[in-house]
């Protein structure tokens, strides 16, 4: 009986030790989640030896990657540089390409519309600006500058660049109180009109092409060069003097532009004292050329450039330089002011315009 007693004492012990040790291996997994962040390999790898094989080891990537990601996603929200964003965040990279689209979308919009007045020479894609605001589209050209084509008469005492200037300014100004109208100037200063970049060879054109081009350019529905007129170039003389307009011999635009002419004229004459010499037809140049309905191009190239760009022009003289009685009305400024505003009230006639309440 002693002998079973104490065998039996033994064997209590073994199970209680066994026990013990079950319960030791049960809690390891618990030990592996607080070392996640530990970098000492030996730990982890104690962790791994010290729990049952195969299924500690599945669990304790698991925990770890759940924190990896979580440091991740901090950064993904609030990356510290675009570089680190993109490699932890792919799919915002993709939303970022996704950004450039719409910006050009937005520039292109821009671009279609109309430039203000500062902007009317520099280089622009073409645009549509009577179907973008309904409205007439005026390309006014005050003629020559003191670039690419200038016309001193010192003898005379003016400048014809500085007069066609004047008169250009005030008529845009006069007619911009105007509704259903947009007009543009080639130039807002005696410089040259600034159409060279918008030429694919380099700007190798005259200066009549690029005021026919920025005019295209626009999308003007007319062109009209403002000039003042001379008879000789040997001083002062009494035989000619008063406005007169020039209008293309191409027939498609022809009538209309005489009706115009006769508009301003009147306007003119009613606004100053200028004698009315009348429309006249531009005489043709054979050797240019002929229209695609085989009539001769007109010899000005101001209107056989813009007829080729499908576009009625006209040229304004409004008065002779050299004339004693019409040159001191070009040497008055408020006399140009008047021609230049009557210059805009009969294009508003011409389109039937009311002006802005």
């Amino acid at each position: 009986m002693k002998i079973t007693a104490f065998s039996k004492l033994i064997l209590s012990s073994i199970l209680v030790l066994a026990m013990t040790a079950a319960v030791a291996g049960c809690g390891s997994p618990e030990g592996s989640t607080s070392s996640g962040d530990n970098t000492d390999d030996s730990s982890a790898v104690s962790v791994v030896e010290s729990s049952d094989g195969e299924s500690s080891a599945e669990k304790e990537p698991v925990e770890i990657s759940i924190v990896s990601s979580d440091k991740d996603e901090s950064k993904a929200y609030k990356p510290e540089s675009k570089s680190e964003a993109t490699e932890s965040q792919p799919e915002k990279s993709e939303e970022e390409t996704t950004e450039p689209e719409s910006s050009i979308e937005e520039s292109s919009e821009q671009a279609e519309k109309p430039v203000s007045k500062t902007e009317a020479s520099a280089p622009q894609e073409k645009n549509d600006n009577k179907e973008a605001s309904g409205n007439i589209v005026v390309m006014l050209d005050p003629g020559h500058d003191s670039g690419c084509s200038p016309r001193d008469n010192d003898e005379l005492g003016v400048s014809e660049q500085t007069l066609n200037l004047k008169i250009g300014l005030a008529c845009y100004e006069r007619l911009s109180q105007y509704e259903g109208i947009t007009p543009y100037l080639t130039r807002y200063d005696n410089g040259c009109p600034n159409a060279d970049k918008m030429f694919d060879d380099g700007g190798n054109f005259d200066c009549i092409q690029k005021r026919a081009y920025l005019a295209d350019n626009k999308d003007a529905d007319i062109f009209i060069s403002l000039h003042c007129n001379a008879a000789t170039n040997d001083g002062f003389q009494e035989s000619v003097s008063g406005i007169m307009v020039i209008v293309s011999n191409y027939p498609k635009y022809t009538d209309e532009s005489t009706r115009l002419g006769n508009m301003i004229i009147d306007h003119v004459t009613n606004a100053v004292d200028l004698d009315a010499r009348g429309v006249e037809l531009n005489a043709t140049d054979e050797e240019q050329g002929y229209y695609d309905d085989g009539t001769p191009k007109d010899k000005l190239h101001l209107l056989n450039y813009n007829i080729e760009y499908g576009r009625p022009a006209i040229v304004v003289e409004h008065a002779f330089m050299d004339n004693p009685h019409d040159n001191a009305i070009l040497k008055d400024d408020e006399k140009l002011q008047l021609i230049g505003r009557a210059d805009a009230d009969a294009i508003a006639e011409y389109y039937g315009l009311k002006l802005r309440q």
